[in-house]
């Protein structure tokens, strides 16, 4: 891609999603990421993560589902500590955005790699990234991570010290309700497992529907293992219930899957597995 195209997008029908790479590649050991469920061996290969946030653009919305790792931040995982390229601002202005354009960002959870762009360093204190929206989580999500703030400061590798607790303080992270709607056509989704409070949110234009999921299936390996978990998972039994029953949905309803690590596509089922079949992700215009 070159530097001046505008990112991939998809127009769902008077709605665009478009993904906003913040590390567009980072590769992972099988055992570092996924624990394999009853007869499944695992993918016996590295595997390739994409991280960032999906810009969702109507009308009357400008919406963004997570914000990546962000930079400046200290992290204990390589790859991922004190970065310095502003990937994901720069990938919005190539849509034609700014930050202050932003009027809602929505955190499908907390994990750090998906509230690293909530805040940025001003000198002196850690702000809002994005001056004009409102910050969004689900309430249990909320309350799970206070609480683990309270026992270790630096609980999710820091990250709910220097990328939530700032807009908390500012009254800038509003707690909502599973059900959700951000105006018609964007609906938040509650999906409990990977984390207590994780959400999916479902959006709707007039020719298609896309389910932006979230961490519930991290990898293409889970479609044929839906019982295969990430090693990040909170409580595995309900995260594999959750992302079976997600995935059955979007196979109902013919919509466009659009996972947190990797590309989008169509979900098939058959016998309580299920097939993706992906749609490249092209530059636009």
């Amino acid at each position: 891609m070159s530097a001046a195209a505008p990112p991939p997008s998809l127009d769902l029908g008077g709605i665009t999603v478009t993904w906003l790479a913040d590390i567009p590649s980072m590769r992972f050991a099988p055992d570092d990421l996924l624990v394999p469920g009853s007869g499944d061996r695992g993918p016996g290969q590295s595997l390739d993560l994409t991280f960032g946030g999906y810009l969702i653009t109507t009308g009357a919305e400008t919406v963004l589902v997570d914000a990546g790792v962000g930079d400046g931040k200290a992290r204990s995982r390589p790859g991922w500590n004190r970065r310095s390229d502003g990937a994901l601002p720069a990938a919005l202005a190539r849509t034609g955005r700014a930050v202050t354009d932003v009027g809602t960002v929505h955190l499908t959870h907390l994990h750090a790699d998906h509230v690293g762009w909530n805040t940025v360093w001003d000198g002196g204190s850690w702000i809002p990234a994005f001056p004009e929206a409102r910050y969004l989580a689900l309430e249990d999500e909320l309350d799970w991570a206070r609480e683990g703030h309270g026992r270790d400061p630096g609980f999710l590798y820091g990250s709910y010290a220097d990328s939530v607790l700032p807009l908390i303080e500012r009254g800038r992270l509003d707690a909502v309700a599973d059900g959700f709607r951000i105006g018609d056509r964007i609906e938040v989704r509650a999906v409990p497992g990977h984390t207590p409070g994780s959400s999916a949110v479902i959006v709707r234009g007039s020719r298609e529907t896309a389910v932006l999921s979230g961490d519930l299936i991290h990898h293409p390996h889970q479609f044929a293992h839906p019982l295969t978990c990430s090693r990040f998972c909170v409580d595995r039994a309900a995260s594999a219930t959750a992302r079976h029953g997600l995935l059955d949905w979007t196979a109902r309803h013919g919509a466009i899957l659009m996972p947190a690590h990797f590309g989008w596509g169509r979900v098939e089922a058959a016998d309580g597995r299920f097939r993706f079949r992906p749609i490249p992700r092209r530059e636009q215009g």
